[in-house]
């Protein structure tokens, strides 16, 4: 067992920011942090990180606790389990009642890491290949570069009395159909992959005579420690530069990323042989660095820059895309000291957004105007998904790309059908809804004094502000107010509450959309600003799309 002492003496050097930072994103607000809780389906955060207590709760659905409590909800795992990944999170030895502490699946592969190290020495046409490549004898260490013997990892497996069920787990090893047992990385290149936190997970390992019927690379498989549509490749070795300099390169070969960084673009990562997914963003967000993706420029590079664009240009990602001119990938460049070249290729990326856009309409025949119309609504769709703010800075481009007229970019109002002609006796209600709150307040104080909790101003009244005015300041009533009690064109229900709360909670939505609106039109703003505002009102709406009351 784990002492108390050691369980108490992590608990205070777990830092509960870095480790859900280590699991979702989050968003400082204020002296806390914030985030959708991953404990239930929620759109509107109510996952708060607070560093003073070191703790987390969710105000949805009531979770709570420290890093230890954290990583067994989030990983569905036993406190003792917990434990040991948070120690291995910190690099926090730990102490046990008992003389031996426990051999972690994280320990067994950084054994077996040691091993293929070790072979990697004595094997010189491994050796010879990565020479050529330019991969420097730092490198070898620094990214723990090694190569698979089979006879010599299972005498390295029975000379150390390694767990060989585990090891079948983790993929080291494999079985095939007759329940036999192999080496699965044998005579591969062998890439040693961290977690964040510098444990290593898994390998990823390359054939050097290549063969058809072979696949190039290969992973590990899906295990409890790797996910390979979550880790980056070199992310451990360049986290500390990217959170210095606040700037990610991401690259699409284990190569790419060594010979970058021996080059001195220290913040290059790479995903594990798949494109970019959702589940990436939480490692891609920490220290909300911009980042560059540096791919090829092939049919195949220019693929998978254009889907990582369009996750990254939603989630509104500073940065861009930098295509390399085919045959040439990073790794290339650096040995052929075109170092200078991709300088300056990487301070001018192509912003998401824009790839995005020129990538939806690059291929469409303007002359055609089938193909026009599906460029066009494709083209729509994407940029519905972005802020309207943003939206409108890029509707322009849009435009120009379409070769077609911006006004098409604009919602069009329908034009209404003849109005039916008013009896001249009666009077013309400015607006149904504003002169129905106007009319249950003035009779029920009661409504009244509910309404003033969450209308905070009474020009979020279009046509009624004096009427409200007036009610909340005990004053006489005017004439409108009058008219609006009189009029049986305003019908109410009896009892009055729940038909009123209804309306007011329309009313408010009403008000929210309208500011949300409005906020691509108010001049002297900034980006941020704007779109704290816009997160602000949206979170408004949504609230009361849901039935509930907000203040406005």
């Amino acid at each position: 067992m784990i002492t108390q002492e050691s369980l108490e003496q992590l608990k205070q050097v777990a830092d509960i920011v870095e480790v859900v930072q280590s699991y979702i994103t989050l968003k400082k607000v204020g002296s806390n942090y914030q985030a959708i809780c991953p404990f239930h389906d929620e759109k509107t955060p109510s996952f708060i990180v607070s560093p003073q207590r070191n703790s987390f709760r969710c105000y949805g659905c009531s979770k709570g606790g420290n890093a230890f409590t954290f990583i067994m909800e989030y990983e569905k795992v036993d406190f003792p389990t917990a434990a040991q990944k948070l120690a291995g999170m910190f690099n926090f030895p730990l102490q046990f009642t008992h003389a031996k502490e426990p051999t972690t699946r994280t320990d067994l592969l950084e054994q077996i890491a040691q091993c293929y190290q070790a072979q990697l020495g004595k094997t010189p046409h491994a050796l010879e290949y990565l020479e050529q490549r330019g991969v420097s004898p730092q490198s070898l260490k620094d990214f723990s570069l090694g190569f698979c013997v089979p006879s010599s990892v299972f005498g390295y497996i029975q000379a150390h009395k390694l767990d060989t069920k585990t090891l079948l787990d983790l993929g080291v090893l494999g079985q095939d159909d007759q329940q036999k047992t192999f080496v699965r990385f044998a005579n591969r290149l062998m890439f040693a992959i961290h977690n964040p936190n510098g444990k290593i997970v898994g390998f990823g390992g390359r054939v050097l005579q290549e063969n058809a019927q072979v696949a190039k690379y290969i992973n590990s498989p899906q295990s409890a420690l790797f996910n390979k549509s979550k880790l980056l490749y070199g992310y451990f070795q360049a986290r500390q530069n990217i959170l210095k300099t606040k700037q990610l390169i991401l690259t699409e070969g284990y190569l790419d990323v060594i010979l970058l960084h021996q080059a001195g673009f220290n913040t290059a990562v790479a995903t594990l042989g798949t494109a970019l997914t959702p589940e990436h963003l939480p490692v891609l967000g920490r220290g909300e660095p911009s980042v560059i993706l540096l791919y090829d420029g092939d049919k195949a590079g220019r693929t998978a820059a254009f889907k990582a664009s369009q996750l990254l240009a939603k989630e509104l990602k500073s940065g861009g895309v930098v295509l390399l001119t085919p045959p040439l990938d990073p790794a290339d460049m650096v040995l052929q000291g075109q170092i200078e070249e991709l300088k300056t290729l990487l301070a001018r990326p192509i912003p998401f957004i824009e790839f995005v856009l020129q990538g939806l309409t690059k291929d469409c025949n303007l002359n055609d105007p089938l193909q026009k119309k599906q460029a066009f609504e494709q083209v729509q769709a994407f940029l519905h998904s972005l802020p309207p703010v943003v939206q409108e800075d890029y509707k322009p481009m849009a435009a120009s790309l379409l070769q077609t007229s911006l006004r098409f970019f604009s919602p069009q109002k329908p034009k209404s059908p003849n109005p039916k002609p008013q009896p001249l006796a009666q009077r013309p209600i400015s607006d149904p809804l504003e002169e129905l709150l106007i009319k249950y307040m003035a009779l029920y104080p009661e409504l009244l004094r509910q309404a003033k909790v969450y209308i905070s101003t009474p020009q979020v009244f279009k046509h009624c502000a004096h009427a409200f005015l007036l009610l909340c300041n005990a004053q006489p009533e005017d004439a409108q107010i009058a008219a609006i009690k009189l009029d049986e064109r305003l019908p109410m229900a009896t009892p009055p509450d729940k038909d009123f709360k209804a309306h007011l909670v329309l009313f408010i939505k009403r008000h929210c959309a309208a500011q949300l609106e409005q906020i691509n039109y108010l001049p002297g703003l900034e980006l941020s600003q704007r779109l704290e505002m816009l997160a602000l009102w949206r979170t408004k709406l949504h609230q009361s799309n849901q039935g509930e009351l907000v203040k406005v």
